[in-house]
């Protein structure tokens, strides 16, 4: 009986051992394939996700993070607190301001890039961006990839140095209201007074076309509200050393280009503001690689989505509107 319980614990401790010795199987758990994350600097792949986007508001992480993705590929975005106003269509307004200022860190040590493609717009929160800029960043800093028309170049006016490429533009500080400009009226009286001096018996007709049509109280307001322009951007000016005196160069931004549409290209940027303007840096560059993904986004939201994107702020400000139909 002994014998027979020594051959059966010898035969379990046989198969323990095989057990023991038998490589264990692992149950192999399928990975899953990862999706490749499409890369928006290609066109077609941004028509592809706004296509199939049903809801146009979700897709502001993902142009969020591309533009993370532009900023960490131009080195430059380490040194500054990066702030846009990527508005095309629509005038600066107290909006803006408050926008601009709210995107502000509190105790700020960093210089600030102000990013600016605009058009222009009411004076007043131009100046008080410009202002904010100034006085709570250790540097404020410009770059305009394209437009800062007006109003916007106002803002410019402000900082230390303007970034500027071959397609970027200032423009005449020429304040506007419905869209037409302040100047305007004045610009006309000029033309009149020429037609009347040359054609004497013209000036009975304009005489009584005048008293039914302009309200002398509006000229003077548009007269006072194009030397409040002057005034701000003499103050943004002091300080800063100039080609010209800064009241003459403040008077012929506001008052010696006859068209609010005239290109102040960064040749005759230079010839105003001096060494403030920087041409093709890095800054300026990090700018274009901005407006060339947010035009690409514009003009596939607008043909497909009838929508307009956006950005007032920081980077992850995005405003997304309706295209107004003309």
């Amino acid at each position: 009986m002994a014998k027979k319980e020594k051959q059966t614990n010898t035969k379990n401790r046989k198969i323990k051992i095989l057990a023991k010795d038998e490589p264990k199987k692992t149950l192999k758990v399928k990975e899953k394939p990862k999706v490749k994350e499409l890369d928006l600097d290609k066109f077609g792949n941004l028509i592809s996700i706004i296509a199939d986007a049903k809801d146009v508001n979700a897709l502001r992480p993902i142009f969020y993070k591309h533009l993370l993705k532009t900023l960490e590929r131009n080195e430059v975005s380490k040194k500054y607190h990066i702030l846009l106003i990527y508005e095309p269509n629509k005038s600066i307004d107290q909006g803006m301001a408050d926008k601009i200022y709210n995107a502000i860190p509190e105790n700020n040590d960093k210089p600030i890039l102000l990013i600016i493609h605009n058009n222009g717009g009411r004076i007043e929160p131009a100046y008080l961006i410009s202002k904010s800029c100034k006085e709570l960043s250790s540097k404020f800093v410009v770059a305009i990839p394209r437009k800062a028309k007006s109003a916007s170049t106002l803002i410019t006016l402000g900082a230390s140095e303007v970034h500027m490429g071959p397609m970027s533009e200032l423009g005449p500080i020429d304040p506007q209201f419905g869209g037409l400009p302040a100047l305007g009226i004045g610009s006309s009286l000029e033309s009149i007074a020429k037609i009347v001096t040359k054609y004497p018996e013209s000036s009975l007709m304009f005489a009584e076309y005048m008293k039914d049509k302009l309200d002398l109280r509006i000229l003077g307001y548009f007269e006072r509200v194009s030397e409040s322009a002057k005034q701000y951007a003499i103050r943004l000016l002091n300080g800063k050393t100039l080609p010209a005196s800064i009241e003459s160069t403040a008077h012929k931004l506001v008052y010696e280009y006859k068209d609010h549409s005239f290109v102040i290209d960064k040749e005759e940027s230079t010839e105003l503001l001096g060494d403030i303007i920087k041409i093709n840096s890095d800054e300026y560059k990090l700018s274009n690689d901005i407006h060339k993904f947010l035009t690409n986004v514009n003009l596939i939201l607008e043909f497909i989505k009838k929508k307009n994107i956006a950005i007032i702020g920081s980077i992850r400000d995005f405003d997304i509107s309706d295209v107004k139909e003309e």
